[in-house]
């Protein structure tokens, strides 16, 4: 007889510095590999689905995972079964039951990502905020990402510069929130911004990058300063209340 098995979703965390990227890869240190690791010796077959593959470097406040375990195992035992078994810079924060049909990628509607700028990597504000407001739309960004993803429209609801941010004194922090973002696409954006927040590209060049998909050098930023903030799902379906987003704070 089969085991009964029920749908749950883990929020997961992790510190990017230390990993070669989510995906795994055979003889490097990835995110996937220290999970699927820790699944099996918990005693859970069954490899979890991400909500999105991170790149080398790339951090994530909220990371999502949904899976089918054993449905006589209690879930709130399932986040201290696998902590014992992961190493300091990746961790299970929260673990929730999920609806049958909740998948940690398919059903997921919205991703923030935040990017920390140092000073000299903002360049000039006013420029950066320009270049910012441009962002926003639903458009093919061919020119802001790696041809390995496929190339169609995707949207990005808006990109705002924050200086208030929790952040070290003296940085901005830019937020991505979108439907989908492309590989590297968060990065080659904020490239390209701070290319004109320092006078590197001009402003009417990242236009047309953006709405003629004109090619033009644009830089992609360094992973280490990019998070996934945060996977956003549907109401009813949605594994995790407002107050438990809002309530987790980043760094752990």
């Amino acid at each position: 007889m089969s085991t009964p098995l029920h749908r749950v979703a883990f929020w997961c965390w992790y510190v990017g510095a230390g990993f070669r990227g989510y995906q795994q890869q055979q003889g490097l240190r990835t995110v996937q590999g220290e999970l699927l690791r820790a699944f099996a010796e918990a005693g859970f077959p069954r490899n979890p689905v991400v909500a999105g593959r991170t790149d080398r470097g790339v951090s994530a406040r909220m990371q999502v995972l949904s899976a089918r375990v054993d449905r006589f195992v209690p879930v709130d035992e399932l986040a201290a079964r696998l902590n014992a078994r992961l190493p300091e810079d990746v961790r299970i924060h929260l673990v929730r039951p999920a609806a049958p049909q909740f998948h940690a990628a398919f059903s997921a509607t919205q991703k923030e990502y935040r990017y920390v700028l140092g000073a000299r990597d903002a360049g000039d504000e006013g420029r950066l905020r320009e270049a910012a407001a441009l962002v926003p739309g639903t458009r093919n960004f061919r020119v802001f990402h790696f041809k390995t993803s496929a190339e169609q429209p995707r949207t990005v609801h808006s990109v705002e510069v924050c200086a208030n941010a929790p952040s070290p004194s003296g940085r901005l922090v830019l937020r991505f929130v979108g439907a989908a973002f492309a590989r590297h696409m968060v990065r080659m954006l904020v490239g390209g911004m701070t290319a004109v927040a320092k006078g590197e590209v001009p402003l009417d060049t990242f236009r047309a990058g953006l709405l003629e998909q004109r090619l033009f050098h644009c830089p992609t930023a360094p992973p280490e300063p990019l998070t996934l903030w945060s996977v956003g799902y549907p109401p009813g379906v949605d594994p995790f209340t407002p107050g438990e987003r809002e309530a987790f704070r980043w760094p752990p």
